[in-house]
This record gives C-alpha cells, structure tokens and sequence, in this order.
C-alpha cells in the first residue's frame, strides 16, 4: 500500500477483539487544521457468553455493529442501496467516511475462528490481523525505538490470564548495538471453574487485608467472575481483587524472575505499559501496589495506564509515522498520561523521617511543596495544567535514585506531549512482607498508603 501524504485530511477504524470485549476507535487527523483525536467505544461480550455456543458472530451481527457505531460516533461509517448491500462510504470530510477498517483479533479470545471467519464473510475490505506473540514483539521493539526507551514492558492483567512482555535494548561496551532482547512470560486460568477455585489457595488471604469466612470470599470471588463488572466500588471486593492481582503477578515473577527482576534499575529510560480489567477495576493506586508487590520491583519507571488499548491498535502508525499506511498519528494521541513510580535506594531503615522533598512550579499556579515519609507508598495527583509542570525534589537521609544513585529529581510534564498526571513515591523497606493474618495488613496497608 502507498504511504499517505502528511498533508491530507484521513480518518481510520481500528476495532480489536480482545478479552472478550470489542474496542473500536475511530482515529482522524487534519495536519494542516492542528487537529487530531481517537473517538473510542467498548462492548461487552460477557452477556453474550451463554449465546456463543449459537454463533452470535455472523455477518447480520456486523451489520447491525456497524449500523449502530455511526450513531456512537455521530459519524458516516457505510453506504447501503436499495439492495442492502453494504459497503464503507470512502473518506471525503470530518464526520464522513473513512479511509479503511482493520479488525484486529487477540489469539486468545473465546472463539477466535467463529469471529475470524464471519469478518472475512462480512467484507473483503476489512483488513484482518491477529494479535499474537509476535505482534507484541515487533510492537514493543517499534515503540521502544520510536520512544526512545530502554526497557519497555507491557503487563496485560485480564481476569482469566496475565501477561508481560518485555523488550531491553542491547548494550556493547556501553553503546546500543541496534538490537533488542525479548521475554515473554505468562500465566492463565482455563475456564471460570478454575478461576474460582484459585481463592482457596492459602496465599490469597495472606495478602487480605479484610477479615472474611472462606464462604463469603468464595462466593463473592465467583460473583466477581461470573459478572465481570467493570467498575467496582465495594471496598471488600477491591480487596480481593487487589489481592488476586498481587498472587498473580507474584506467580509470573517466581516462575520467571530472570526475564523480571531487573527492570526498573538496569536503565535510565523505562517504561511500564498496563492494561487489562483487573487494573481497571482497582484504579492506578492500588493497581500499582500489585504489581510492585507481585513483581518486587524497585528503581524507576514511567507507568501508562492504557484502559482503551489505544497502543495496542494504533501503537503501529504511530512507530510508521510518515511512512505509515492507515493513519499518521503523533504521540499525544496514542500514549495517555503517565505516573512517575520512584523506588529509590534506601539502605537503612528509616522511620517517619522525611526523606524527600520538593515542590511544583508552573507559569498557570502557585508553586506547590510537597514532601514524603519514609516507609510510606504516597500516591501524589498532579494538578491540572495547560501549560509545562516542573516537578522537583531533592532526597534526604542518603537515600538514592537507581540505577545512577542521584539525590536530586527533576520531571517536566508537557500536555499534549509527555504528560505526567501523578508520581508515586515508595519508599516502604524492602522486603515487602505481608500476613500473618488479615489484621496485620489491614494495619500495614493504612501505614503505608498515603493517596492525596
């Protein structure tokens, strides 16, 4: 295919089959106009799972999927006749047509041939592609290059399977050799059956923090697995799953703490992409705690929370740029907001002392000083800016950044660009110890968490 011209007027759907749920964006972009955003719309096909033995995915289900994402997007997506026959109206404006559709399938959804072969029935101008292994690979080694990261990781944390990939740029002599070492590590439940049996399992009250019977914990875990909300606000549910998500993520990390136990203090550029309904269900804070906990990370990261996959379905125009062939999309459009995490070096244990302090300037607000306590995981919200936010601290009681041992930190948020929502600081003692029982946590959890 040609590649497109900078200077021209497109607009382009991406729709991605993963996890039992449809993500469909509708990417557009005017050059010349300074215009450019994705539109994004989710279905749950978690109410159709009891219908899927009956072939729900025919190609009368992407006529009636189209039909009604125009009245979504308020946009011209088709063209039909007085045969009913179907066809994507070409791309003339804003609002009218499109340039192309891809369909985008993870290779482990739930009836994965059933959906592969009713796209390819509905319309031959649909492009298809299958998310698989090797995609995440040259996805990530792309990104990285395109990013200018060292060490980027991606973590998926779906209900039913977690996931991490990771690409490490190659060094020789302290210079990069062009090339990149990839890992992959993975764990999965096979059915809900097993998924909800895995409560039982004596680590999962270690990490609880609210003391329940085993009947109550069993039954509201398999409520949580059978219903599969996507927004939870029950305080002792979130607990649970706080605590499932830590179990998991420790279980990758134990079975592949070689491919793990370094990102975060080999390199100076890292990068943790996260995304999956078990982190958007807990939220940033808690998801964080997780996968520090789980991972036993330390050092530091950039950590974006991509909850709509935007990287995943257009993560490829944005590496193409000007030589892309579906859409030239920049950065701001594709990468969210991201969350500093600093876990510095700290070599002795150090109580309620302040160990780091600093402040926040900008040419929009008064400059703003914060501080943070050691033995303390403070989750700091940044506040809204139009224009650059400077963050900047200094480090005290001889604790160090990693990997350069530096004492002093300074971050500058662009919006639009490079921008920075929150930082988290942990500065907790390592090892991270949890139990012996649900008091215990529930103690150390509220000495530890400090969410502004």
């Amino acid at each position: 295919m040609p590649k497109l011209s900078i200077l021209e007027k497109n607009s382009y759907i991406n729709i991605l089959i993963k996890d039992n749920g449809i993500w469909v964006h509708l990417a557009y972009m005017d050059y010349n106009a300074n215009r450019e955003y994705i539109l994004s719309d989710y279905t749950d096909l978690n109410a159709l799972k009891f219908l899927l033995d009956d072939n729900v995915f025919t190609k009368e289900f992407w006529f009636d999927f189209f039909s009604n994402l125009e009245a979504v997007f308020n946009w011209n997506i088709v063209d039909r006749d007085n045969a009913s026959i179907f066809t994507f109206r070409p791309f003339h404006d804003e609002g009218d047509g499109v340039s192309g559709v891809r369909v985008q399938i993870d290779d482990n959804q739930p009836f994965f041939q059933e959906i592969f072969n009713s796209v390819r029935e509905f319309s031959n101008d649909v492009s298809l592609r299958v998310i698989d292994d090797r995609y995440m690979e040259s996805l990530l080694q792309g990104l990285a290059t395109r990013l200018a990261i060292d060490d980027l990781m991606i973590l998926d944390m779906d209900l039913f399977d977690f996931s991490i990939f990771r690409v490490r740029t190659e060094y020789e002599k302290g210079k990069p050799t062009g090339k990149y070492i990839f890992s992959k590590s993975k764990l999965k439940w096979e059915d809900e059956i097993s998924l909800i049996d895995s409560i039982k399992d004596t680590r999962f009250k270690a990490f609880l923090s609210a003391d329940l019977s085993s009947k109550y914990l069993v039954n509201t875990w398999a409520n949580f697995v059978v219903d599969r909300p996507l927004v939870v606000k029950d305080e002792i549910l979130i607990d649970v799953i706080r605590s499932y998500a830590t179990i998991q993520n420790f279980s990758i990390f134990r079975d592949n703490k070689e491919k793990i136990q370094s990102f975060g203090k080999e390199y100076t550029k890292n990068a943790l992409i996260i995304t999956g309904n078990i982190s958007r269900v807990l939220e940033k804070s808690k998801t964080l705690l997780s996968i520090i906990d789980g991972l036993e990370l330390t050092g530091s990261f950039d950590a974006y929370f991509d909850q709509e996959l935007k990287t995943i379905a257009f993560g490829k125009s944005l590496i193409n740029a000007t030589e892309s062939t579906d859409i030239i999309l920049t950065r701001g459009s594709i990468t969210p907001k991201y969350t500093k995490v600093i876990i510095p070096n700290i070599k002795n244990k150090i109580s309620n002392k302040v160990i780091l302090s600093g402040k926040v300037q900008s040419l929009e607000m008064d400059e703003t000083d914060f501080y943070v306590l050691s033995s303390q995981y403070t989750f700091l919200k940044l506040p809204k800016h139009k224009e650059k936010l400077v963050i900047s601290a200094s480090f005290r009681e001889g604790a160090k950044s990693w990997p350069l041992g530096e004492k002093e930190l300074e971050y500058v948020s662009v919006p639009g660009v490079s921008e920075i929502d929150s930082i988290l600081f942990d500065f907790r003692s390592r090892p991270i110890i949890y139990g012996p029982d649900a008091y215990s946590n529930k103690i150390k959890l509220k000495s530890w968490i400090n969410d502004n």
